[in-house]
């Protein structure tokens, strides 16, 4: 499940439609960013800020309803904690910006304006 709708439209119904839909695009542009260090601080080999910087977004993800990439971040930073960081760490990156356009899209449809 991308998005979870409950929790969507909980949030949505809290902050009102302007404030979630700025909140939305706010978390989108922090996976780029955060994407982009995840990148740097792998090729640092710096696995203990990376897996901080994951654990920040993911629960950025989490309180909109984005549950797949909430996951995705999440298993970022366990795997980023574990022995098998090195080998295990670029694919699981390299999948976070098809991840993020694909909760994009699934929230295209909740998300106004």
């Amino acid at each position: 499940m991308l998005i979870d709708v409950d929790v969507v439209e909980e949030v949505r119904e809290t902050l009102g439609d302007d404030t979630f839909n700025a909140f939305v695009r706010r978390m989108l542009d922090e996976v780029a960013e955060t994407q982009a260090a995840l990148l740097r601080l792998l090729r640092e080999r710096d696995f203990e800020t990376l897996a901080r910087t994951a654990h920040r977004t993911s629960g950025s993800a989490a309180s909109i309803g984005a549950k797949g990439l909430h996951a995705a971040l999440k298993e970022i930073e366990n795997v980023a904690r574990s022995e098998a960081a090195a080998q295990r760490l670029p694919d699981l990156i390299a999948a976070v910006p098809a991840r993020a356009r694909e909760t994009a899209d699934a929230l295209s449809s909740v998300v106004t304006g």
